[in-house]
């Protein structure tokens, strides 16, 4: 199995393929070489291959029946016999992402305040006031969520030497699991967040 395991070296001129926002020690000492501008955004590695992380959606078995239990539990069984490629799981402590969320709370305040502007109706004024407010409110609760609130995901860690092998491991994990374990791609901007929480030695996986 391979793990990602931190290593001290001389900062990586390929480190410059990450935004200069991310370019911090972690680079420096990680064994991530540049996240790859392709369609699937795999991540080269400084001495083995290539590497893809993939999201597994959770299943609240206790709000299943027992077939659909049991239905499950044999999914991911033959899904774990089935797929014997360089892979491990791990789960992450990452901030609840709300920014949706914000940016529609924040385009029906500017909607509201721009009524407000033009009414000219003291009752409908009363109510749009009431509105600001309460939009103002959720704004605010919207932004203290994704500062205290983390969610805990489980990453898949897929590795290979060549992108092609890499390609080939991809699909197998997304098509062995007979559509009840089927593994998510993630966006680039969440590998980076992920990757950067892994080699930081004050927020790692668990």
């Amino acid at each position: 199995m391979i793990r990602l395991k931190k290593k001290s070296k001389k900062k990586d001129k390929s480190a410059n393929d990450f935004s200069p926002t991310d370019i911090n020690s972690w680079v420096e000492e990680s064994p991530i070489k540049r996240i790859m501008k392709n369609k699937q955004e795999y991540v080269e590695l400084k001495e083995y291959g290539y590497l893809q992380l993939l999201e597994i959606q959770g299943k609240d078995l206790n709000s299943l029946g027992q077939a659909e239990v049991q239905r499950t539990l044999l999914n991911f069984h033959d899904w774990v016999t089935q797929f014997t490629s360089d892979w491990t799981i791990y789960t992450t402590n990452l901030p609840t992402n709300t920014e949706e969320q914000i940016a529609y709370q924040k385009r029906c305040l500017n909607e509201c305040r721009k009524e407000m502007r033009e009414c000219r109706d003291r009752r409908k004024y009363n109510q749009l006031l009431d509105r600001e407010k309460i939009l103002l409110s959720a704004i605010q609760t919207e932004e203290q969520i994704k500062k205290e609130i983390y969610n805990g995901e489980f990453i898949l860690f897929l590795f290979a030497p060549s992108v092609k092998e890499l390609d080939e491991v991809v699909r197998k994990a997304r098509s062995y699991g007979s559509g009840e374990f089927f593994p998510e791609q993630i966006t680039r901007e969440k590998k980076i967040q992920i990757l950067k929480q892994y080699n930081n030695m004050n927020d790692k996986l668990q």
